[in-house]
């Protein structure tokens, strides 16, 4: 607490990080030889019946998979009547040649069974909010497990 301490993010400070007057950053931190490093946001951490997701390093993994431009990884909400509330999901731009179950085998031969998305949804391009930036929330109500697939946003390859 002090005067040279905002009240939240700009333009928009929301209050609900305040903490008795604190403000709380959503930053998530890994420790280093060095010191710390921001490597996500906590309310990006995906819940998979325990286990903690970082959707950053899932991110990480399948940029490094030939033929992949860009990806991001969030939790949506499970199909109705499974076990889970959330699941790990992804959305690609991608070389056209690519197909969601190959990119799938990949992740389940490189990634904890609990990091391995449900499913790859092959993209022209990343949807963007109105800011121009992405929302891994806003992606989670776009490619909601709960939707038929003719309801699903046009899809790439």
């Amino acid at each position: 607490r002090s005067a040279g301490v905002g009240d939240g993010y700009f333009p928009e400070p929301d209050e609900q990080k305040l903490a008795n007057g604190i403000f709380v950053p959503d930053d998530l931190l890994a420790r280093t030889e060095r010191g710390f490093k921001i490597v996500g946001r906590i309310s990006d951490v995906i819940n998979i019946a325990g286990k903690k997701v970082n959707p950053g390093e899932v991110e990480a993994h399948i940029i490094g998979f030939p033929g992949i431009k860009q990806a991001v990884v969030f939790g949506r909400p499970a199909a109705a009547g499974a076990l889970r509330n959330e699941e790990v999901a992804a959305c690609v731009v991608a070389d056209a040649d690519l197909r969601e179950n190959n990119l799938l085998e990949l992740c389940r031969k490189t990634l904890s069974p609990w990091q391995v998305p449900k499913r790859i949804f092959i993209v022209d391009a990343i949807p963007t909010n109105e800011r121009g930036k992405i929302s891994r929330r806003d992606l989670a109500r776009q490619f909601s497990a709960n939707q038929t697939s003719s309801s699903l946003p046009t899809l790439g390859a």
